[in-house]
């Protein structure tokens, strides 16, 4: 089983004040600094590469409960999600659609389980770079329903079909342009840095970023952002909870506005 991180503990020297005197006896202190609680949570322990931390806000609005999460899909098999948030997990992502015409075959049946859990829940959308993206968003829009509180819907752009047309970036625009006038938030693009690169560029660093980068204590931004809102820094891992395998992402909680992630009230 693999898991976050490793536990760790750390210990400061105990530190012994001694005053000499020429007439007085030995006068003694000492300090000692805490080890982390026992129950610490997932995102205070860790395999994972440290990322900075800034004081959690109260209100869900803010994006304070958003700390660790997972992706899946339907290959990922039966998932116990109330299991996966005893494990420290905050909210989850579940592949809704494909193209302009595949919709996951488990969506339906795990979209409301997500919530029920206390998790918060996402919906992401496979690109296909061949497909019409007027249909894929009308595909994605009708499939998914999202409601406050819920992570806006992602876009997820890491492969090129070998009949992909010109004009990429242009057919990208229109897809994500309807997704936030259907559901009143920026959609998240998740991509990884050098397909990023490749094949778009600038013009889309007002959305949320979802980097995809492993093996590494941060990650790299692809053209056209300036920092990062969510970074999968895992694939395939065993998450307790979830029969086959899942993916690990972090959310950053220094610097960037976390409430453009969830659906407004």
């Amino acid at each position: 089983m693999r898991v976050l991180r490793p536990p760790f503990s750390w210990f400061s020297p105990i530190t012994v004040l001694v005053a000499w005197t020429a007439l007085a006896a030995l006068a003694c202190s000492s300090q000692s600094a805490s080890a982390p609680a026992p129950d610490a949570k997932p995102e205070e322990k860790g395999t994972a590469p440290a990322t900075r931390q800034q004081p959690v806000g109260s209100k869900a609005s803010d994006g304070a409960g958003l700390h660790h999460g997972i992706d899946v899909s339907s290959y990922s098999g039966e998932v116990d999600w109330a299991k996966v948030r005893e494990e420290g997990h905050t909210f989850a992502f579940l592949k809704a659609t494909e193209g302009d015409d595949l919709a996951d075959p488990s969506f339906a049946q795990q979209w409301p389980k997500i919530k029920e859990a206390g998790l918060i829940r996402g919906a992401y959308h496979f690109y296909v770079t061949e497909d019409d993206p007027e249909k894929q968003a009308s595909f994605f829009i009708k499939t998914v329903q999202l409601v406050s509180g819920d992570l806006a819907p992602v876009v997820d752009i890491e492969l090129i079909g070998k009949n992909t047309p010109a004009g990429l970036a242009e057919r990208l625009k229109i897809f994500t342009t309807r997704l936030e006038e259907h559901y009143g938030v920026k959609p998240i693009i998740y991509t990884a840095p050098d397909f990023w690169d490749e094949h778009l560029g600038e013009g889309f660093g007002d959305h949320p970023l979802w980097v995809a980068e492993y093996e590494t204590d941060q990650p790299r931004l692809p053209v056209g952002w300036s920092d990062w809102h969510l970074w999968q820094w895992q694939g395939d891992a065993k998450v307790p909870g979830v029969a086959g395998s899942a993916d690990l992402s972090k959310v950053n909680r220094v610097g960037v506005d976390l409430s453009i992630l969830l659906i407004p009230e």
